[in-house]
């Protein structure tokens, strides 16, 4: 049986090594969410905007990144 070495792209050690903010930034800066934002604004059009759709998402995707169980506890977090 052969063996096929493969290129590691990165490693998660580098990434756990992280800090919060920077682990948020590189999901930010590389998630290819422009379309969905876009569309998402498109579809709201001229409904209320209490809260505009683009910190709704940055919201959710910190919540995700900082591993918060629930989107209640998000909030606590966030209102603090």
């Amino acid at each position: 049986m052969a063996i096929i070495p493969q290129q590691q792209l990165f490693g998660w050690k580098e990434i756990e090594e992280l800090g919060d903010l920077e682990r948020l930034r590189l999901v930010m800066e590389w998630l290819p969410d422009e379309e969905l934002m876009r569309d998402l604004e498109r579809e709201r059009a001229n409904g209320r905007d209490d809260y505009p759709v683009r910190a709704v998402w940055n919201s959710v995707l910190a919540g995700v990144v900082y591993q918060h169980p629930s989107p209640a506890s998000l909030r606590r977090e966030l209102s603090g």
